[in-house]
């Protein structure tokens, strides 16, 4: 798939020599994950499967769901403030250089920037705007700021990221007003259950989560607020999807994929609780249950939790 644009606004995964000379030094993907990666997608008879956009993609989640999605053949659209390093991180997840050729389009900006994001949803250029079938969004405070605060010795350079951003894309696609409207998927965390319902975390979580990341939780769990209220409150007109799932992990790993097998998987009312998970493990789950699927009635406009 072939990514012509302005540098501003659309750029080249780089030279042959850079992706084949990175992809060579790469080592192969995880056994466990062999047989869902290389198999090509076969789209659903009932779903207009087209392009999926991706956000906050250079994080691991969503950036191992990226991968595994564009090895299934799928087109997709991400946004990223430096091309490169994503380019850099998906040959580093063993995607051949001919795949993000053939199936990436990767569109410079920042996911608070309006008309960017609007760039990434878009699949044409007619009046009547067609957008991406499904997003993926993995937008999440990375960098830590240590505050003198005893009680919340942590925050973030930007704390209010995942709202901000989330509001950016609810808006852009309000804005264009697309005959079909995309799925959102949105990866979040546990520690942030709504009102009412099961603890989704071990209890010496309750008490560390609280103390360590109460900043970046109550952005994500303001996120979450404003997704129930977009598909709740607004008219349906007005809705810029047609609805959302919650992806949340327990605290993300970095290890080797232990595959499919070994996830877990709840919701509000029966979360599974778990110590951690490694991020190869979610974004294959992403990929399987809710890219190349419409995933399950229940998990509809609700929350999901993954651990092991």
């Amino acid at each position: 798939m072939a990514t012509h644009g302005s540098r501003d606004q659309v750029d080249r995964h780089g030279t042959t020599q850079y992706l084949q000379a990175m992809q060579a030094s790469t080592p192969e993907l995880s056994p466990r994950y062999s047989t869902i990666t290389t198999a090509k997608y076969q789209p659903n008879p009932t779903t207009a499967m087209s392009t999926i956009a991706f956000f906050g993609a250079t994080g691991d989640s969503a950036g191992h769901c990226l991968a595994q999605t564009l090895t299934s053949g799928i087109n997709c659209r991400a946004l990223a403030r430096n091309p490169s390093k994503l380019t850099a991180s998906l040959l580093a997840k063993s995607v051949p250089s001919s795949t993000l050729d053939r199936h990436l389009t990767i569109i410079r900006g920042d996911a608070k920037d309006l008309e960017a994001v609007k760039r990434v949803l878009r699949t044409d250029d007619d009046e009547k705007a067609t957008v991406v079938d499904k997003i993926v969004s993995g937008i999440g405070g990375t960098q830590l700021v240590f505050t003198w605060n005893p009680f919340r010795p942590f925050s973030l350079s930007d704390p209010k990221i995942c709202q901000e951003a989330g509001a950016t894309l609810l808006r852009a696609l309000q804005e264009l007003r697309p005959a079909t409207k995309p799925m959102l998927i949105n990866i979040s965390t546990t520690g942030i259950p709504p009102k009412g319902v099961p603890r989704d975390v071990p209890w010496p979580y309750v008490v560390l989560y609280p103390w360590l990341g109460h900043v970046m939780h109550e952005d994500k769990r303001v996120l979450q607020g404003r997704l129930a209220e977009h598909m709740t409150v607004s008219p349906e007109g007005e809705r810029g999807i047609r609805g959302y799932v919650n992806v949340k992990p327990s605290i993300l790993m970095s290890g080797e994929a232990k595959g499919m097998q070994a996830v877990r998987q709840g919701v509000d009312e029966k979360p599974e609780v778990g110590y951690w998970i490694n991020r190869v493990d979610v974004g294959g789950w992403i990929a399987e249950s809710l890219v190349k699927s419409d995933g399950k009635a229940e998990w509809r406009n609700k929350s999901v939790t993954l651990t092991y």
